[in-house]
């Protein structure tokens, strides 16, 4: 019986959990970000002036990559939502915990492993300059928003999103 409602309880965290990830990814979908002030993305964007061509490769990549990335993150926060159930329980198992937090190193590492892939390809498209912009941009040294968020602060953690 406390089988059963440990299960219970986790698969219950789990959609409690991913309910605003869906409606996250819902919304990408619909609108990637294009507009100025939305997201890093549509910041970097607009600031190194890329060609329709570039924007819709980008836009392209930008879709392929959340579809990859989004059952990841979704596994993710499953397991860490059974990693926080399992610290919830009067005697914790060390080897649950170890595991759960091994494979929770595991898709982290898939996802980053995934970004970096995604990273790699936009700059494919980018002209020299638009790179040079870009490391600006990164750099904080670069041209800002103007979107409330303390400046270039805004760009610290990068192109098209990224965290």
């Amino acid at each position: 019986m406390k089988k059963l409602a440990t299960v219970l309880g986790v698969m219950l965290l789990v959609v409690v959990m991913t309910v605003p990830v869906f409606a996250r990814g819902s919304k990408w979908e619909k609108d990637p970000g294009m507009k100025p002030g939305r997201n890093m993305e549509s910041c970097a964007i607009f600031n190194l002036n890329l060609t329709t061509e570039q924007s819709e490769k980008i836009r392209s990549f930008r879709e392929t990559h959340l579809k990859e990335v989004m059952p990841l993150r979704n596994q993710l926060f499953g397991k860490r939502a059974e990693l926080r159930l399992l610290w919830v329980q009067i005697n914790p198992d060390k080897s649950k915990i170890v595991s759960m937090q091994k494979e929770i190193s595991d898709l982290q590492y898939r996802i980053r492993e995934k970004k970096t892939s995604y990273r790699l390809e936009i700059r494919k498209i980018l002209t020299p300059e638009q790179q040079a912009k870009l490391i600006l941009i990164r750099s904080g040294k670069g041209k800002s928003s103007g979107t409330g968020m303390g400046g270039n602060q805004h760009h610290k953690s990068g192109l098209m999103g990224w965290r």
